[in-house]
């Protein structure tokens, strides 16, 4: 990765950089209970499809779900859902003991997050 990237131009690395900034983290969760350290979180591609084809069963988004524990192999799957099934995945992680932490603070608690990932292969989607 670090190779590739340095031999982007200045311009391309800079679009790159924004790229990473603009991914909408629809819900970042921590959970730390018993003996677990793990993260799950929700991405929001931004991608509007109407549920059926004449558009009456309203409109789903694209999303990203990624899972793991903190430095192992991050999981992650795309999927086209409502918002309220979103929302309520969100509700259950949360019952669950996931607590909700910020992109800075799960810098914090997870430095090797963005490397974790970028090795998955929904990194092309995010970065598109």
């Amino acid at each position: 990765q670090s190779q590739r990237l340095s031999a982007r131009s200045h311009k391309s690395l800079r679009g790159y950089e924004e790229s990473i900034m603009d991914i909408n983290y629809k819900f970042i969760g921590w959970c730390q209970k018993d003996n677990h350290d793990k993260v799950w979180g929700v991405i929001d591609l931004g991608e509007s499809e109407p549920s059926d084809e004449h558009g009456f069963g309203g409109w789903q988004r694209k999303y990203v779900t990624f899972w793991g524990r903190r430095g192992k192999k991050l999981q992650t799957k795309v999927s086209v859902e409502h918002y309220n099934i979103v929302e309520n995945l969100i509700d259950k992680k949360r019952a669950k003991g996931y607590t909700r932490v910020d992109r800075n603070r799960l810098d914090e608690v997870y430095p090797e997050f963005q490397e974790d990932l970028e090795k998955t292969t929904v990194w092309a989607l995010l970065c598109a």
